[in-house]
């Protein structure tokens, strides 16, 4: 990451914004990827800056929560910009030990707040956009904080070689644990993918508020099945992860950075084979599980996908039957 960039023409502006953007995309999921990984209300901290008592594992996921959001905001200027925004997203790493995550997640809130606020403007120009970098580099001045916050508190019970959660290999036989993987990696495809769309359509809030409901929708998901894969006995998996001798996995490919439709016709039609092919997913893995809590669960994240592919094949159909409509 190129610190303390010269920002005079419009194209500096675009390339500082795609820096960004491919660092918001990269630590929303790794973020939550270590959050998921940790138990659930074990480690508890002091929030320096909401002065309560916080779940680490829940503040964790809102950071990543809060990422996104800037990923969407920059976005959304680029593209209002003329520019167009960069899938592409920085590596991803898990270590075996939640400590280890944590120090890499404040490394790099300081690095990426040191980022925006290095940034160097020539005097009058993008002024808006100098404000938004400083804006969003004190929202990562708070992450930082929290996430030493959370370090001082897990030391301070003792339990600095706490574990992820780790997957087993032997899940690798067993049918419904593979689909939920599948279906997790789907579920995190389509959110980034509605994200994409919300950004370059950006510009008609009707089409876009409604991609962006979807996009949250398949996020919502994401973060129940990492709580399903946890009951059965296994972890969330990042994608096309290598894991060296120490255990600590890393992606240079954590997610999908090239999404079908460059307009509204080609985005619109490449929704709905995605959303069909995650409905059937769900189909077969609901008929593999057993009545009960799961079940009812993922029954609840198929009934939101069945809603979207009707939505979708609407604004498809709607889209169609007006002239000139690009």
């Amino acid at each position: 990451m190129n610190n303390s960039p010269i920002i005079e023409t419009k194209e500096d502006a675009i390339k500082l914004l795609n820096t960004a953007l491919e660092h918001e995309w990269a630590v929303s999921f790794e973020y939550t990827i270590h959050a998921y990984s940790m138990p659930k209300e074990k480690f508890f901290y002091e929030d320096p800056v909401m002065k309560n008592t916080n779940d680490a594992r829940a503040q964790t996921i809102q950071i990543g929560i809060d990422e996104m959001y800037h990923a969407l905001q920059l976005g959304i200027i680029i593209t209002q910009m003329g520019g167009i925004p960069s899938f592409k997203c920085d590596e991803v790493y898990r270590y075996p030990k939640i400590m280890d995550n944590l120090k890499r997640d404040k490394k790099t809130e300081d690095m990426v707040t040191d980022l925006y606020q290095s940034a160097k403007f020539k005097e009058g120009a993008f002024p808006e956009i100098q404000n938004m970098a400083l804006n969003i580099s004190y929202d990562e001045v708070r992450h930082s904080r929290q996430f030493t916050a959370m370090m001082e508190a897990i030391k301070a019970m003792g339990e600095e070689e706490a574990l992820c959660y780790q997957h087993n290999p032997k899940n690798a036989e067993k049918e419904e644990v593979r689909l939920l993987h599948e279906i997790t990696r789907l579920e995190n495809a389509l959110m980034h993918r509605y994200l994409k769309y919300v950004m370059l359509f950006s510009g008609h809030q009707d089409l876009s508020q409604r991609l962006f409901k979807n996009s949250i929708d398949h996020m919502r998901n994401w973060d129940k099945n990492s709580g399903i894969l946890i009951k059965m006995g296994d972890v969330i998996a990042i994608e096309n992860a290598e894991k060296d001798a120490d255990g600590v996995e890393k992606s240079t490919q954590p997610m999908p950075y090239i999404y079908e439709g460059k307009n509204r016709m080609e985005a619109l039609k490449a929704l709905l084979p995605a959303e069909e092919k995650l409905i059937g997913k769900y189909e077969k893995l609901i008929s593999l599980v057993e009545a009960g809590e799961i079940q009812d669960q993922l029954k609840k994240h198929l009934g939101l996908d069945r809603e979207h592919l009707f939505t979708q094949k609407w604004l498809l159909k709607n889209a169609q039957s007006i002239k000139n409509l690009t």
